[in-house]
């Protein structure tokens, strides 16, 4: 595979002329060496992947964090989810928790 020397885009085969490589894009053309042998490549595109919409009402039933009851600051929702994710420095160790807000879904956190 031989890209242009000119903007990067892969040079394909002319349909004029065989024994030349040319660029769709800026027209570059460069004569194909003996050495250099032309495999056609075939690609087969499978299925298109399928998008899952999901139903604000049934969001909550897919949630895989814990929640506590802790009142927001932004909203005053006393649900919040959380999780806690270890800092580790070779001179620090520290943990630090974060909440989310079931309702509006600000996020904080605390140092602890």
């Amino acid at each position: 595979m031989d890209f242009c020397p000119k903007c990067g885009s892969i040079l394909q085969t002319s349909k004029k002329a065989s024994s030349t490589l040319r660029c769709p894009k800026c027209k570059y053309q460069k004569p194909i060496e003996h050495k250099e042998s032309i495999k056609k490549i075939s690609l087969h595109l499978g299925k298109a992947a399928e998008i899952a919409v999901i139903d604000q009402s049934k969001e909550a039933m897919l949630r895989q964090l814990p929640t506590i009851h802790i009142v927001c600051e932004k909203c005053g929702n006393t649900e919040s989810e959380t999780w806690t994710v270890e800092v580790a420095d070779e001179t620090i160790h520290s943990t630090i928790t974060f909440f989310r807000c079931t309702k509006c879904k600000t996020t904080r956190r605390e140092s602890g």
